[in-house]
């Protein structure tokens, strides 16, 4: 298909060089700079939306049931809500607890 012409697939788009370098990827990137931080500091987390539903209607529904601490918000969900799942009672919390933090600052 490309016998011959090595320059087909990077002039194939429009006529124009690619800007693409033949180096390898992690040496074109200067990750050197980076500060060494840990997964869970540099990326968020991502909620299923019903646990970001629940804890949204909770938190407006009870808005002074809810306090920026983990413990009572765990408390609180399981005596205001019917969630049988500890799993879910303790994500709904947890979402509940950042939400009220991000709602003080």
């Amino acid at each position: 298909m490309f016998e011959g012409r090595p320059n087909d697939r990077a002039t194939s788009h429009g006529g124009r060089a690619s800007s693409l370098s033949e180096e390898p990827l992690s040496s074109a990137l200067p990750f050197d700079g980076l500060p060494n931080r840990t997964r869970s500091e540099s990326l968020g987390n991502i909620r299923p939306t019903y646990i970001k539903r629940v804890a949204i209607e909770l938190a407006k529904l009870y808005p002074n049931e809810f306090t920026a601490d983990f413990e009572h918000n765990k408390k609180m969900v399981s005596e205001l809500s019917d969630v049988r799942s500890n799993l879910m009672r303790n994500r709904i919390a947890g979402y509940i607890t950042r939400y009220r933090q991000r709602m003080a600052v």
